[in-house]
């Protein structure tokens, strides 16, 4: 077992994977300096858990990419724990599970995991990897990137920001809500969208999939 510091930099070198992730990019992502970022790196290689090339980044091996995998599991099992059974919004969620990921033993995520009926996504509909590290292959697409004028499922929305999700969720978007976008802005990539009978403005911060009617009418890429 790794230390919480080791886990979360496989953590964060695998969400901004998976080319190799500068220093600085690193350090920022986790509110380090640069200098400490260097000096784990270097621990990390020597673990073989990641590949260094100086002056151009690091990337995860497979040993560090199936650690980091544990890692996503874990919080996300507890994402829908927290979620499913204690009730707690989605604006909550994840800073809980932060702090509970690192303590959380294989029995107990085993036992998590089948009292959920093994779920394959989380409450913000992002993909749960398996007890090996598999992730099936999702067909979401970045919102910015999918179609104008077709049904579409919302399937992913960010986690790490309270105030987002809490203006999604006071504006009825969500995992599982369909919307249309009806127009994108040249100038600042805003979209314009309708949910149901109501026009909404919004950011490109969400992941969506064709609504199951349309879905022989576009094969849209993995997210990863």
């Amino acid at each position: 077992m790794y230390s919480v510091a080791v886990e979360d930099y496989l953590k964060s070198l695998w969400k901004l994977g998976p080319n190799n992730v500068g220093t600085k990019q690193l350090a920022d992502n986790l509110q380090v300096s640069k200098a400490s970022a260097t000096k784990m790196i270097l621990r990390l290689a020597e673990k073989e858990l990641v590949d260094h090339i100086p002056y151009k980044g690091a990337s995860l091996t497979k040993k560090g990419e199936l650690e980091a995998l544990s890692i996503v599991r874990k919080h996300r099992l507890l994402e829908t724990f927290l979620s499913q059974t204690l009730g707690l919004g989605r604006e909550e969620i994840h800073d809980e599970a932060e702090k509970l990921e690192h303590a959380l033993s294989k029995n107990l995520e085993m036992a998590i995991a089948e009292f959920l009926g093994n779920p394959t996504r989380d409450p913000h509909g992002h993909p749960i990897p398996g007890p090996n590290g598999e992730l099936y292959n999702e067909r979401d697409l970045p919102l910015c990137d999918s179609p104008i004028n077709m049904s579409l499922t919302v399937m992913q929305v960010p986690d790490d920001d309270p105030s987002i999700l809490s203006w999604l969720e006071n504006n009825g978007i969500h995992p599982g809500v369909e919307l249309k976008i009806i127009s994108r802005d040249k100038f600042d990539g805003g979209l314009n969208v309708k949910i149901g009978d109501t026009k909404k403005r919004i950011s490109c911060l969400l992941y969506t999939s064709p609504s199951p009617r349309d879905a022989t009418l576009s094969r849209m890429p993995s997210s990863a």
